[in-house]
């Protein structure tokens, strides 16, 4: 009987159908939509390819800049988001400034937005404005048009770690374990998710009113944003560096052998095997795929 258990929970994990993306050089950042995947790579490159064929469309090389040594070393890429053709950039510079980019995939034309000596973590497209991000946990929307920054506002007291944006909510989670969700609009705080998560936040998403949060004390919840309760409470085997949920399901990363668990709401678990080290981040692009990514490969996972 155990035999049969094994062979059966074996062929369900590899009837699953697996994409491989590599590259030359490690992967820091990817950003995708329906048309494009978008690859930030630690040269300093950002490779655009056409997301139905995988086929390259082209190559952003970011100007280098100079280490405190004066050495050239190529751009940190920090984050990416694409909407309506336009690739947002997020890049560091010297001295730890931050440089923002916009490249327009039907012109070639990259153009620098905005430098800062602030320390922006991510950014977003949000209209014909900007989401930032910063490292001291607050936010601010910045006007491309005016070039002025609408608000700019603290939400946590500790140090930002990571966020998930849905429609015109953003989750913000930081070193408490705890997750902020607030109006990406006004940038006026909702509500904090806590409880179950303990320590730094490693990975959020969000799909409606669930939340999932994986922290560094192994520890995995999805949240009822409307009641502020953790209706599922599990733990990884290894730190959760990428989760991510939809309608139906839930998954993230479990365990050292870079394993992916892909859970259903009954809790039912299987395993995704592939990735060669430990990943970086996970997100459903729809019910049926998967798109997680490591430093030396993005598999794309077909679920059935």
């Amino acid at each position: 009987m155990k035999k049969l258990i094994f062979l059966f929970i074996y062929i369900l994990v590899f009837a699953i159908t697996t994409q491989k993306i590599t590259f030359n050089s490690y992967i820091s950042k990817i950003g995708f939509n329906q048309n494009y995947l978008v690859v930030g790579l630690e040269t300093g490159e950002i490779v655009i390819k056409n997301f139905k064929t995988m086929k390259n469309i082209y190559t952003i090389k970011l100007p280098q800049i100079e280490d405190f040594m004066g050495d050239k070393i190529a751009m940190p890429i920090y984050s990416l988001d694409i909407k309506n053709g336009k690739l947002l950039i997020l890049a560091g510079g010297e001295d730890s400034s931050r440089e923002v980019y916009i490249f327009n995939i039907n012109n070639k034309k990259l153009i620098k937005v905005l430098h800062t000596s602030d320390s922006i973590m991510r950014a977003k497209f949000v209209d014909n404005k900007i989401l930032f991000v910063y490292l001291s946990d607050e936010v601010s929307l910045y006007n491309l048009t005016t070039q002025k920054y609408i608000y700019r506002k603290q939400l946590g007291d500790y140090v930002f770690s990571t966020w998930s944006i849905e429609n015109s909510k953003m989750a913000l989670g930081d070193e408490s374990g705890d997750i902020i969700i607030a109006n990406i609009f006004n940038g006026q705080k909702i509500k904090t998710l806590s409880g179950f998560n303990k320590d730094k936040t490693l990975s959020v998403d969000m799909y409606k009113n669930l939340l999932i949060n994986g922290s560094s004390d192994k520890r995995v919840a999805i949240y009822d944003i409307k009641t502020s309760k953790a209706i599922i409470k599990l733990e990884a085997k290894f730190l959760p560096y990428g989760a991510t949920i939809t309608k139906d399901r839930f998954a993230f990363s479990f365990d050292e052998k870079n394993d992916i668990a892909l859970y259903d709401f009954n809790q039912k678990m299987i395993l995704l095997k592939g990735h060669t080290m430990p990943l970086n981040g996970m997100k459903f692009i729809n019910e049926k795929t998967l798109i997680s990514y490591s430093p030396a490969e993005i598999l794309i996972w077909r679920l059935k």
